[in-house]
């Protein structure tokens, strides 16, 4: 098996902030749409239903087809898949600028949603692949620190469009100076690079990495139970950050859509530190990430319950107390994502388990931006709070079932057999 890489470290970190730049601009790019979601509440222009059925028809094409993106990023080239990622979401986003129908919109969010198949999948193969061996670990890391400021964008961006319809101008223009920063520099980092003739998995296992059952090695290693842990967590993380504008400006009389969703903003900012905090954990306390995913939640679980009572509470106290929860849920994020598809890069594996995984996220998504936003038109947000609980609660039981199994499947790596 080939592998092609940095040696040079200054090379790899550009390569490193590069993707990160790209990727921050999708991930605020694909979340434009639920950040206008309160003005388009507010104006009247759709109900909340409407508004999360265009989410939630987003998130569904764009999970099943993060999977195909997945397999198809360990055998074709990813950066083409960036590529047409950037293109086709640049188009739809302009399409959407141009005309507000509601059928329009949502055929054209579906669309984005295809072209993006193998945008994650590509970038977390060529993060784990062609930066500098050394510089990998390091490089993950930071990743998640990405799509977190994608997300504060987003926000931060629509709350100071004067339309709604101008986030997706803005988004179009990103897209398209981001495809075109990436088609010049990417081939000159490329040239630089070195080739590796086969992978350490082939080297522990002596038997070429196409032998090794996919299905086998998924299952020794608890990926099956791991997957459904990554699905929750994303769901409740994504759910508080995208829903909390609409949630307080519903529950507080004196709190319009643009000052609701400025102060949303703070919750996403704090959320950002988790990142750091489950940095420090892994150096300090250990590298196992069911572990460390566990115990994050595990402390989100009373912080991310108060939200319960919204509506009976000061807003800054609900908003404080979830802005701390994110930063223990957020820190658990990369854990359940990134690092876990990091594991499989020997196997030849990571861009397939990371395309899943970002799909079983995406699905997440769905439960986040449509139905708990249906779910809270006929119940109530603190309804929503509690359901969130039992999600956290559920992923906790979770990582304690597959921790054994985990476990092995690393002793295992570092052993070498």
């Amino acid at each position: 098996m080939k592998l092609k890489y940095l040696e040079s470290k200054r090379l790899s970190w550009l390569l490193f902030f590069l993707c990160f730049i790209l990727f921050a601009v999708v991930y605020m790019t694909k979340n434009m749409f639920s950040a206008a979601m309160a003005s388009i509440v507010e104006e009247g222009v759709m109900t909340k239903t409407q508004t999360g059925a265009i989410s939630g028809a987003f998130w569904t094409v764009y999970a099943i087809f993060q999977v195909i993106g997945g397999f198809i990023a360990d055998k074709f080239s990813p950066p083409k898949l960036i590529c047409i990622g950037l293109g086709g979401s640049a188009v739809a986003n302009l399409v959407i600028y141009f005309n507000q129908n509601y059928w329009v919109i949502m055929a054209a969010w579906i669309f984005s949603a295809m072209v993006q198949f193998g945008l994650w999948p590509g970038i977390f193969k060529i993060i784990s692949t062609q930066v500098s061996p050394a510089l990998r670990s390091t490089s993950i890391f930071w990743m998640a620190f990405s799509g977190t400021l994608g997300m504060a964008l987003s926000m931060f961006v629509a709350s100071f469009m004067t339309h709604w319809t101008n986030n997706f101008l803005v988004s179009v223009i990103s897209l398209l100076l981001m495809l075109a920063l990436w088609i010049v520099l990417y081939p000159i980092l490329e040239s630089k690079m070195v080739s590796q003739e086969i992978c350490a998995a082939e080297k522990k296992t002596n038997a070429p990495v196409s032998q090794i059952s996919t299905k086998k090695l998924f299952w020794t290693t608890g990926l099956f139970i791991i997957i459904p842990i990554a699905g929750l967590s994303r769901m409740v993380d994504n759910a508080v950050k995208l829903l909390t504008p609409t949630m307080l400006m519903e529950s507080y009389e004196n709190l319009p859509a643009a000052i609701s969703t400025r102060l949303s903003v703070i919750l996403v900012v704090f959320a950002a530190m988790g990142i750091f905090l489950g940095r420090f954990l892994r150096k300090k306390f250990t590298d196992n990430e069911m572990k460390l995913i566990a115990i994050l939640i595990a402390v989100s679980i009373p912080l991310i319950g108060f939200t319960y009572f919204v509506g009976k509470s000061h807003y800054l106290a609900v908003l404080l107390t979830l802005s701390i929860g994110t930063v223990f849920l957020e820190g658990a994020i990369p854990f359940t994502s990134s690092f876990v598809a990091a594991r499989y890069t020997e196997y030849g594996r990571n861009g397939t388990v990371s395309g899943i995984i970002n799909a079983i996220q995406s699905a997440g998504n769905i439960m986040a931006s449509f139905l708990f936003p249906a779910i809270s038109e006929n119940t109530s947000w603190n309804a929503i709070a509690l359901i969130w609980v039992a999600c956290l609660f559920t992923t906790v039981v979770l990582c304690i079932c597959v921790l054994p199994a985990w476990t092995r499947f690393i002793e295992k790596s570092k052993k070498g057999v």
